[in-house]
């Protein structure tokens, strides 16, 4: 099982665990096949990411390191070197904390600069 962000999920795929809101309403349940609707619900619920059986953890990174430009990879790993210089970042958990940090900041970063900004 593993965590795919919204923007790396399609039509077809399987959820592997219920998807509920912030305050524990369910969704959508376990095995539900993803529809471009449901694509559509977690946005709109602010869902930023749901378990995709038969994906690894491995295989997610891959998937989401592979569709992202690689500056702006580079650019958002570069301004959270910060924020862990004080960590074991061969630590399995902080390796996933910076991943998951280092995916949202990139989402962050592709969307570019809002209004007035």
């Amino acid at each position: 099982m593993a965590h795919l962000a919204i923007e790396y999920i399609k039509p077809g795929m399987f959820l592997d665990s219920d998807v509920k809101d912030r305050n524990g309403r369910l969704l959508l349940q376990a095995g539900t096949e993803i529809k471009e609707k449901h694509i559509n619900i977690f946005l709109s619920w602010g869902i930023p990411e749901v378990d995709i059986r038969g994906i690894s953890k491995e295989e997610a990174a891959s998937e989401m390191s592979q569709r992202v430009d690689p500056e702006i990879l580079q650019r958002a790993e570069a301004e959270l070197e910060g924020f862990f210089v004080h960590t074991d970042r061969k630590h399995p958990m902080v390796k996933e904390l910076f991943r998951l940090c280092t995916m949202r900041r990139v989402r962050i970063l592709s969307a570019g600069p809002k209004d007035g900004e």
